[in-house]
């Protein structure tokens, strides 16, 4: 009997220190993994912070390029209108006309497109415009549109006689 109940408290005494050390076990385990949460979710926000600086940069940078090279598009075009204003000016007069409202016409979608630029270049300035994934794709929407509509007004403006040839 005595050894029975040794046995028992030997059993009781092992299964204790087996659970016990078990459970000290999983709250190591569950601290540790808490803890790398912690470290990754921190790892996750510098890793978008780092990418929407990047994004920024790089937007922007673009953006300059862009408008320089837009603003020297938009010059020259209104370079170009008053020298065919002066040409317009010598001829007769009812292509005088003709021409006239064809180049007001003109002249407006050239100051159309200045302002165009100048809203999206406040928008910059102000940090109007967010700068993320989505914002790279926007930029090369607006470019795309504006460089066809300035290509648009650079072949109306080298055709205003052409099409009126008799």
């Amino acid at each position: 009997m005595k050894t029975n109940i040794l046995s028992f408290i030997i059993i009781l005494f092992m299964t204790g220190t087996v659970l016990t050390s078990c459970g000290e076990t999983s709250k190591q385990d569950a601290k540790a993994v808490k803890q790398d949460t912690k470290e990754l979710s921190k790892d996750l926000r510098q890793g978008a912070a780092d990418t929407s600086k990047e994004i920024k940069t790089k937007v922007s940078s673009e953006w300059q390029k862009f408008k320089a090279e837009s603003e020297t598009t938009i010059e020259n075009s209104e370079k170009e209108i008053k020298v065919l204003r002066e040409k317009i000016a010598k001829a007769s007069k009812s292509e005088k006309e003709k021409w006239t409202k064809q180049l007001d016409n003109l002249e407006q979608k050239n100051n159309e497109l200045k302002e165009k630029l100048g809203k999206r270049a406040k928008a910059f300035t102000d940090g109007v415009i967010s700068f993320n994934e989505a914002s790279i794709a926007n930029e090369q929407k607006f470019e795309r549109e504006f460089l066809h509509d300035m290509s648009e007004l650079g072949t109306a403006l080298k055709d205003l006689f052409k099409n009126n040839v008799n």
